[in-house]
C-alpha cells in the first residue's frame, strides 16, 4: 500500500473509533518547541481538570482529596501534586473499580485493557478513545523524530502471545491497508531466522519496532548463519525503534552494525502511556503534554533530584486518573538542552525496573544489564539471565552455540564477580534454551530477592 493511501486508512480507522490522534499530533508537533513556562500552564490546567474530573465521578480519589484537604483547580505546584499519597500497583488492582469513571461518555470507546505482566504483577484497566488517541498521537510525533511518518511500512517484531492470537482474517486485511505487519519473535530461533528475513526482504518495511532482546538476539544468530541483516536496508528499511525493554549501549551497536540503520529507543507502560521516544540526535524527549514526572528515592520514598524511581501522572486520561504512580523504574531526569531544538524534558533510564537488580550479601543493589554486557563481551552467548531466589546465591543460565569457548563458563562468572565486588556464590549453567516471560520478553535478571526487599519496603 503506498504510505499516503496507507496514512489516510488509518485516519479513517481512528475517525471510526472516536480517535482524534492526529488533531492531537498536529498539537503535539507546535508544543514540542514551546517556551517551557507556556507548557507549564497548560500541564497544570490539564491536571486540575482531571482532578475535577477525579473528585466527581471516582470514589477513590474523592476520598483520598478530602482526607487531605486538596480542591482541584489549586494544585499548580510538584509540591501541591505531593501531597497525594503514591499510587501502588496493588490499589490499582484492588481498587480498580472506584479509581475509574467508566461511564465517561457515555461509555463509548470505554473498555478494560490488560497489562503485559512481565514481572508476575500484570494489572487491568480501564481506556478509552480520547486515551487512545492521546497515546497514538505521541507515538507518532516520536517515530517521526526518527524518520518514520504514519503510513510508510512497520513491521513489529512481538513477543506477545495476546497480539499473536488475534491476528484473524479481519485484523489482517486492515493491518494491511494501514502498513502495519507483524513478525513473531514470541519463539525466535535459528531456523526462523532466514525465514524472517526473508519476509522481511520481501515486504520492504520502513521501520522494524519491537523489543531490544528480539533484535540483539536476531543478530547473534544471524552472523552465526553468515547471513547480512543489512540488505534490508537497499530495500528500504531506515531506522529500527525499541521499546518495553532497556536497550543498552552495547546491544544498540550490536543491532545498528547487523542492520546497517540507526537503532531509536522509546519507553512507556501500558497503564500509564508513552514516557519518553528518542530523536534523531539520541536524546529521549518526554511526553511534557501529557505527564508530570518526578523521582523518588526507592527505599526511603522521598523526592530525589537526581537518579531515583520513577512516579508518573497522566494529565490527559479522565477515564482512570493515575496518579503519582510508581512505576518501579531507575531514572534520571533532566532538562538539559537538545541540539534538536526541542524544549521537552529527557529522561535517562539509568537502572532498569527495581525487580530487576541482584542484590549482593553486603546490601548492594546492580542493574540487571550489567549482565547484559559481560555476557555479550563472550562470543556463543545466544541467551542468558541471571536468576536470585534468595541472599548469597546467583544462578546464571547461558543458552550457547558452537562459537562459545571451553573457559565461557569460567569467564562469565569471574566477569560478574569482578562486577558485584562480593562473596555471592555464582552458579553458571549452560541449558539448550531460555523462554521468554508470558508477555513474550526476555528479562536478563529475574530477582525473587529484589522483588521481596521492594514489597517489603512499600
Amino acid at each position: 500500500m503506498h504510505p499516503a493511501i496507507a496514512r489516510l486508512m488509518f485516519r479513517i480507522q481512528e475517525r471510526l473509533l472516536g480517535r482524534r490522534s492526529f488533531a492531537i499530533l498536529a498539537e503535539l508537533r507546535e508544543s514540542e518547541t514551546w517556551p517551557r513556562d507556556r507548557r507549564e500552564q497548560l500541564r497544570w490546567r490539564r491536571l486540575n481538570d482531571v482532578l475535577a474530573a477525579a473528585h466527581e465521578h471516582t470514589p477513590y480519589w474523592r476520598e483520598v482529596m478530602d482526607s487531605r484537604g486538596i480542591r482541584p483547580g489549586e494544585v499548580n505546584s510538584m509540591e501541591a501534586l505531593r501531597r497525594f499519597p503514591l499510587l501502588e500497583k496493588r490499589a490499582l488492582r484492588e481498587r480498580r473499580q472506584e479509581m475509574s469513571w467508566p461511564k465517561i461518555g457515555g461509555g463509548k470507546g470505554v473498555k478494560v485493557v490488560r497489562t503485559s505482566g512481565s514481572t508476575n504483577e500484570a494489572l487491568q484497566f480501564y481506556t478509552c478513545a480520547e486515551r487512545e488517541a492521546q497515546i497514538n498521537a505521541a507515538r507518532m510525533r516520536g517515530h517521526e523524530w526518527c524518520g518514520i511518518r504514519r503510513g510508510e511500512k512497520e513491521m513489529y517484531f512481538w513477543g506477545s502471545p495476546i497480539e499473536l492470537s488475534s491476528q484473524d482474517r479481519i485484523k489482517r486485511f486492515r493491518d494491511a491497508l494501514i502498513n502495519d505487519g507483524l513478525t513473531d519473535g514470541f519463539q525466535l530461533s535459528p531456523d526462523r531466522v532466514p525465514m524472517y528475513f526473508e519476509q522481511w526482504m520481501k515486504w520492504r518495511p520502513a521501520c522494524l519496532f519491537g523489543y531490544p532482546s528480539s533484535f540483539a538476539l536476531m543478530a547473534t544468530m544471524a552472523q552465526a548463519q553468515g547471513i547480512d541483516l543489512s540488505r534490508l536496508r537497499h530495500r528500504g528499511l531506515k531506522a529500527i525503534i525499541t521499546t518495553s525493554e532497556i536497550l543498552t549501549d552495547v546491544d544498540r551497536q550490536l543491532t545498528a552494525e547487523a542492520f546497517g540503520v540507526p537503532v531509536y529507543d522509546s519507553y512507556g507502560l501500558r497503564e500509564g502511556g508513552l514516557i519518553g521516544h528518542e530523536c534523531a540526535e539520541g536524546t529521549m524527549h518526554t511526553m511534557d503534554e501529557q505527564l508530570l514526572l518526578e523521582t523518588v528515592d526507592p527505599h526511603t520514598l522521598e523526592p530525589t533530584d537526581g537518579e531515583g524511581e520513577l512516579v508518573l501522572t497522566n494529565i490527559v486520561s479522565k477515564v482512570m486518573p493515575i496518579l503519582r504512580y510508581r512505576t518501579g523504574d531507575i531514572v534520571r531526569l533532566s532538562d538539559e538542552p537538545c541540539p534538536c531544538g526541542r524544549t521537552l524534558g529527557r529522561v535517562d533510564i539509568s537502572g532498569g525496573r527495581a525487580v530487576d537488580f541482584l542484590v549482593t550479601t553486603d546490601g548492594q543493589w546492580f542493574a540487571g544489564y550489567a549482565i547484559i554486557y559481560i555476557c555479550r563481551g563472550v562470543p556463543g552467548i545466544t541467551k542468558f539471565q541471571a536468576r536470585q531466589a534468595r541472599s548469597g546465591d546467583i544462578r546464571v543460565l547461558l543458552a550457547t552455540d558452537e562459537r562459545f569457548p571451553d573457559d565461557g563458563p569460567e569467564k562469565v562468572q569471574s566477569a560478574l564477580r569482578q562486577r558485584l565486588k562480593s562473596d555471592n556464590h555464582i552458579e553458571v549453567e549452560i541449558v539448550d534454551d531460555i523462554a521468554p516471560a508470558p508477555s513474550g520478553k526476555y528479562r536478563p535478571v529475574i530477582s525473587e530477592l529484589a522483588e521481596e526487599l521492594r514489597r517489603n519496603e512499600s
